[in-house]
């Protein structure tokens, strides 16, 4: 039998050592143990009390990110984990009671103050009936909003996890949804008794920001409550509340004077915004009033939450920024009335109406920076820089994802108008891609410059090698950048069907890729051939750009997109161009006529004379290899032949003196005649000798005589 039927490991059938063990193993096996450590059991002073951080919606928040809440087993750790969090709290404030089924409530053993006993309920709906925390016990120990809080968040836990088995299963029963939903509205109760305490009472000692915390975490509670009952009036009134109160708690923590906790708490609730609550409201809203499709978020909270509502109130004291919070509150930003002034956009002889407030805010953002990149543009005092495109880059792409989004959202949705707006939406969103990559094309030409000025510079100060391939590595890929993004402009919606900016666009990829063409043949070594197949590829698409269609008929001196993407020196390029294939010719004509020189006079090898006799010859070049035609420098210089060792050697052994006595009696002139004879015979006789001195003289040895 498991613990749990087994009533003898009940926890009031234990000793105290046994349950502390078992409380101390849970809070070991807790999914966030640094915010654990404020519910201990021994009881603390008074200004450790006064230091314990209370448990509000921040670190419930900072709890359910640490757990990492993806499914139900999940959902069911985390709930055990807050059980046994509520176990301690409620064991270390004493105020932890049992109430059995069939005891009267007024007479059950109650071991909290009187105050506690007064707040008893006439029908508990469980054995342990929560603890309703007063002014005063919560001015005395903030640690006591822990009770209903926690007990809130757990019964949120116990729906969910059901709710995950319900998404993972192919039918569901009702009793389970049945379960959902009194799971949430316990945590509903739990959450806005705990508010109704903090607003009834200021004796609790808790500031506006945490009133606040805990007025959003019931609005999102009952929110959820409601969208799951499928209440949508209810849902979107709470989540108005919610996404308000939200908001003003993000607008509290920020400042250039905000801690990194405080920026961390403030992401916290940007992502619950973003994850949760805006995506529930548009929803709801839908639901209760299809024609808020084209309003923006503010806007929406604004109409439907309560003009008394103490979440305004609260927000007012709270933030700091009081032209956001007006913006909050009044649901109009400076953008609200966007559609009064951009009603519709025309690119390309296409108009397109818009009737999305959200996009309409966004496209104006993006013209008003715009103007400020103009006006740096034409500053001819500042020198333009990379980093003031950014701006406008950022404004662009957020009115590109708020299209983008409108879209998803349209084809979601029914209706007979769906198509048409759909595809006033497409052009809507290829006019805000093609101002987007034209600034960006802009932005890498304006590197590009940079670099290329800065390898001038390099070259005629003579820059290391090394420092140079690594800038013409890098103008290579931004060249590359500029050619994929207008290839991206090429595949945009309606660009094919348009013959002049089709045009247009295909003499600006041969613009940039005789560029790309010259940085990769300057990285190469000059005169070889793929340098010079660089060079002459880059002159044919020199040759083949069209500079009429690169001006769209004049539009690019009156449109600021058109000039920023058009934005091309074709002379300069041509110059350029033209001068590195006449260097590159040069050299590989010196380099030709060098091999020449080579394979001549590898080929005249030993034959052709070192000193040039002729002066109007042009000298051949020499390799170390024909030192061997030095015989040839003169006539009458010879070398001397080299005289071996053997003829040295065998000098000792010729008999010479018989030789001198026989060639005596015979005269000069006559052993002149006799020729070769008598020196053969003599050699021959000696030849005999040394035969019979061998044979007779076996005892001698060695390398001459063994040869």
């Amino acid at each position: 039998m498991n613990d749990r039927g087994d009533p003898s490991s009940r926890p009031e059938n234990l000793d105290r050592k046994k349950l502390d063990r078992r409380y101390k193993d849970d809070e070991e096996q807790s999914v966030s143990q640094q915010t654990c450590n404020y519910w201990i059991c021994k009881p603390l002073n008074k200004r450790e009390i006064e230091m314990a951080p209370p448990v509000l919606f921040d670190t419930l928040l900072r709890e359910r990110t640490a757990a990492l809440l993806q499914s139900s087993s999940d959902y069911r750790r985390y709930a055990h984990h807050l059980s046994s969090r509520l176990h301690r709290l409620r064991k270390t404030l004493k105020v932890r009671r049992r109430i059995s089924a069939k005891t009267n409530p007024k007479s059950a053993v109650v071991t909290a103050s009187a105050e506690t006993e007064a707040t008893a309920t006439s029908a508990p709906s469980s054995k342990y009936d929560a603890h309703v925390p007063s002014p005063s016990e919560l001015a005395t120990d903030k640690r006591f909003a822990g009770l209903l809080l926690l007990a809130a968040e757990r019964a949120w836990a116990h729906a969910m996890e059901t709710k995950a088995t319900m998404e993972n299963s192919a039918s569901v029963a009702p009793e389970k949804r049945k379960h959902v939903l009194q799971r949430l509205e316990k945590a509903r109760k739990h959450a806005s008794q705990f508010a109704s305490i903090l607003l009834e009472s200021d004796e609790s000692g808790f500031s506006d920001y945490d009133k606040l915390q805990v007025v959003s975490y019931s609005a999102l509670l009952a929110a959820s409550g409601a969208l799951e009952a499928f209440h949508y009036n209810k849902a979107v009134v709470q989540f108005s509340i919610a996404y308000t109160g939200l908001q003003g708690l993000a607008l509290s923590l920020a400042g250039p004077d905000a801690s990194d906790d405080d920026s961390d708490t403030a992401d916290l609730y940007r992502d619950l915004l973003d994850s949760t609550v805006i995506p529930s409201l548009k929803f709801a809203a839908l639901q209760v009033d299809p024609s808020l499709r084209s309003e923006a978020v503010s806007a929406i909270a604004h109409k439907f939450i309560p003009e008394d509502n103490v979440v305004v109130e609260l927000v007012q004291k709270v933030a700091k920024d009081e032209v956001k919070v007006r913006e909050l509150l009044t649901g109009k930003s400076d953008h609200a009335d966007a559609l009064e002034f951009v009603d519709s956009i025309t690119w390309r002889s296409h108009t397109a109406h818009l009737r999305d407030a959200t996009v309409a805010a966004a496209i104006v953002s993006a013209r008003g920076a715009d103007e400020g990149l103009s006006k740096t543009l034409a500053d001819a005092k500042t020198e333009t820089s990379a980093p003031a495109f950014d701006p406008a880059l950022l404004a662009w792409q957020d009115a590109v994802d708020a299209i983008h989004e409108t879209i998803v959202e349209a084809n979601s949705s029914a209706g007979d108008d769906v198509q048409a707006r759909v595809q006033e939406l497409y052009i809507v969103s290829t006019f805000a891609s093609y101002n987007l990559i034209a600034r960006r094309i802009a932005r890498d030409n304006l590197l590009a410059s940079s670099l290329r000025t800065s390898l001038e510079a390099g070259t005629k100060k003579g820059a290391p090698v090394k420092s140079s391939a690594s800038k013409l590595r890098a103008l290579s890929g931004i060249y590359d950048a500029i050619l994929q993004s207008i290839a991206q402009i090429v595949d945009l919606p309606g660009v094919a069907s348009d013959e002049p900016l089709s045009d247009a666009l295909a003499s600006l990829q041969k613009y940039y890729s005789a560029h790309k063409c010259a940085s990769d043949a300057a990285a190469l070594l000059s005169g070889s051939p793929a340098n010079v197949g660089s060079w002459m590829k880059a002159e044919s698409l020199v040759s083949e750009i069209d500079e009429m269609a690169l001006n769209l008929d004049g539009e690019t001196k009156s449109d600021m997109t058109a000039e920023l993407l058009f934005k091309a020196d074709v002379p300069a390029l041509r110059k350029l161009v033209a001068s590195g294939l006449g260097s590159a010719k040069e050299q590989q004509a010196a380099a030709k006529v060098t091999q020449q020189k080579r394979e001549y006079a590898k080929a005249h090898k030993g034959s052709a004379p070192f000193v040039v006799e002729d002066l109007t010859a042009e000298p051949v070049f020499v390799e170390l290899d024909r030192l061997v035609d030095l015989q040839h420098i003169g006539k009458k210089i010879k070398p001397v032949p080299a005289k071996p060792v053997f003829f040295d050697t065998a000098f000792n052994f010729i008999g010479y003196e018989q030789s001198e006595q026989s060639s005596s009696t015979v005269p000069v002139a006559a052993a002149a005649g006799r020729g070769q004879a008598a020196v053969a015979g003599a050699l021959a006789d000696d030849a005999m000798e040394t035969k019979d001195e061998s044979t007779a003289a076996t005892a001698k040895k060695g390398w001459f005589w063994r040869r």
